[in-house]
């Protein structure tokens, strides 16, 4: 039992490593992006990173709603967009 947990925890860390790798290559791409549309800091740390930071929750929500699980897409949307309302827009104030 010991064993399994210690690879497991060893398996973890590297998917965390490379997690952090590709979010600081994602910001990085994002950052060059905005540079070149001439798109403000703050509106790129405010509104499209978190945009980009939901695109599962995004792509979800369309998925269930072309199977017509229409109140799995629903809950979906509206936990994503509650998410964005009382994390991200208080910190614009």
């Amino acid at each position: 039992l010991v064993t399994m947990l210690m690879q497991w925890n060893s398996k973890l860390t590297v998917v965390t490593v490379l997690i952090a790798i590709l979010s600081e290559m994602l910001t990085g791409a994002i950052e060059d992006a905005a540079k070149s549309m001439g798109l403000g800091a703050a509106f790129v740390g405010f509104v499209i990173l978190p945009i980009v930071g939901n695109a599962a929750e995004h792509s979800t929500a369309i998925v269930m709603a072309y199977k017509n699980k229409m109140d799995l897409a629903l809950g979906v949307a509206l936990g994503s967009s509650t998410q964005i309302a009382l994390f991200v827009i208080p910190l614009m104030v």
